[in-house]
């Protein structure tokens, strides 16, 4: 067997509370609105549970093929999410999601744009972040998992049944059970604040630093601009002053052959020795 049946119970809660989180910032950072998106009091989405639990154990055999991996978490997230959606709509009445604005949606409880997250969250979540969880799994004793089980099971049951009185409509008060639904509330609370909030700064700076990344692109592109243009202007400058070398150059050229055109047939004519090399010198300078 893949996992012992402690470990199996214990990935359960701790899926549970990691796909809570993830609710609470997803909503908070696309909508802007701190929301306990949980279906219990407490700080947990069971569906979140059962999701991965299938996924660790269905998939183990192609946890190495990426491919295999992404598809087989979209297949089996969808189909949790049809299912989970469904019962919860059908019994209570409720949506607690909906999809019916998304294109390629099935009765609005699945999407073809989330399935393909769901596949890609499950790679992710196989790859980066469930070995670091296994690791501290398996130093816990096992006397302590036991424990820890017990108390969560407990605290999940209370809060699963206080729940489901509420939703049912019954109105006799369970007295300590309320109390405890009560705290976990306050706490679902408390952490729904801070993983929210912690969502939205860290979007907000993200958002400010792509807006600086922006600016400094413009400004980049501006300055390259600038270098170019002035490039364009010396190099333009050069090629006048250039030319104009190039002209003073032939002008003396042509009128040094000129002269020593002239020089030789005066030197014919006269019979005399003229100095041409000195002649010339003087016209070159």
């Amino acid at each position: 067997m893949i996992f012992s049946i402690q470990e199996i119970i214990l990935l359960f809660f701790i899926y549970s509370f990691l796909g809570w989180c993830v609710e609470v910032a997803f909503v908070a950072t696309t909508l802007g609105k701190v929301l306990n998106r949980g279906f219990l009091n407490g700080p947990v989405c069971p569906i979140y549970g059962c999701g991965m639990l299938l996924v660790l154990i269905v998939l183990h055999p192609v946890s190495d093929n990426i491919f295999l991996l992404f598809l087989g978490g979209m297949v089996i997230c969808s189909a949790i999410e049809l299912f989970g959606g469904w019962i919860l709509d059908k019994l209570f009445h409720m949506r607690w999601w909906d999809y019916s604005d998304r294109p390629f949606n099935v009765g609005g409880y699945i999407c073809l744009s989330f399935s393909i997250m769901w596949g890609l969250a499950v790679v992710f979540a196989v790859k980066l972040v469930h070995t670091p969880i296994m690791a501290v799994l398996q130093r816990i004793p096992d006397t302590l998992q036991i424990v820890f089980i017990i108390l969560f099971g407990i605290i999940l049951i209370i809060d699963m049944v206080v729940t489901l009185k509420h939703l049912i409509g019954i109105r006799k008060n369970l007295g300590q059970l309320e109390w405890i639904a009560e705290q976990l509330h306050g706490v679902g609370d408390q952490l729904k604040d801070v993983v929210g909030n912690s969502a939205i700064g860290v979007t907000e700076k993200a958002e400010q630093g792509k807006e600086k990344l922006e600016e400094a692109t413009v400004q980049t592109r501006e300055k390259i601009v600038i270098v170019m243009e002035e490039g364009k202007e010396k190099l333009q400058f050069q090629k006048e002053e250039l030319e104009k070398l190039r002209a003073e150059y032939a002008a003396k050229i042509n009128k040094s052959r000129k002269y020593i055109r002239n020089s030789l047939v005066a030197l014919n004519k006269s019979g005399k020795s003229i100095k041409i090399l000195e002649y010339i010198k003087d016209m070159m300078k």
